[in-house]
């Protein structure tokens, strides 16, 4: 079984010319980061739309919530459809890989209206608590700010997360740090990355 995300940035047609090369090493340079994290392999394709395999699957929430967090801290909103199940062919180029993973994550996506966040896992129903935080979480990463995303990000990234280290970090006060981090519930999505790991380690 592996994890597979597809993805697209959200009304990335009105993203100024001009700024659309940037937009595209932001979203590169993130999916690198998310890539090295996880041990991942990853595809941009059509300008804006990506596709991540993960070997490990219990940890593809973890692993859309720091994309995310990282796009979203440049300001660009992603859409991501998470899919759990098999790989029938796999490729080095992950673009012509073949398997239900991919063809759940891709069918979810298209399946996508107003959402940020979808998980669909081959032969098995998502429980209804598992998709009401999925559902919650949705909205608390859509609420946020880019300052909030960024000090998060950081947060759930450092080795030493010490609000007064990552005040030196982000060269701000200890004292903002702790705000950022509160208005973006750090702890609520601290708490629903351990519990979604917990959860599909159980249902694989």
């Amino acid at each position: 079984m592996i994890a597979v995300i597809s993805g697209d940035l959200i009304k990335s047609q009105k993203i100024p010319q001009q700024e659309y090369d940037a937009m595209l090493y932001q979203l590169d340079q993130s999916l690198r980061f998310v890539a090295k994290r996880f041990n991942a392999s990853f595809t941009i394709y059509r300008g804006d739309a990506l596709q991540i395999q993960l070997t490990e699957p219990e940890l593809v929430c973890h692993a859309a919530i720091l994309l995310y967090l990282q796009m979203k801290a440049a300001n660009y909103e992603l859409r991501q459809s998470l899919a759990i199940g098999s790989l029938d062919n796999p490729r080095a180029d992950i673009k012509t890989a073949t398997g239900s993973a991919y063809t759940l994550s891709g069918r979810g996506l298209d399946n996508m209206s107003q959402q940020r966040l979808v998980l669909n896992i081959e032969n098995n129903t998502v429980e209804e608590a598992f998709a009401l935080n999925i559902a919650l979480v949705e909205v608390l990463l859509e609420k946020m700010s880019q300052k909030q995303a960024n000090a998060l990000f950081y947060y759930l990234t450092a080795e030493n997360n010490s609000h007064a280290e990552l005040a030196k970090e982000l060269n701000t006060s200890r004292e903002n740090v702790t705000k950022l981090l509160n208005l973006a519930h750090y702890q609520l999505i601290e708490r629903f990355i351990n519990y979604s790991q917990t959860t599909l380690k159980g249902l694989l």
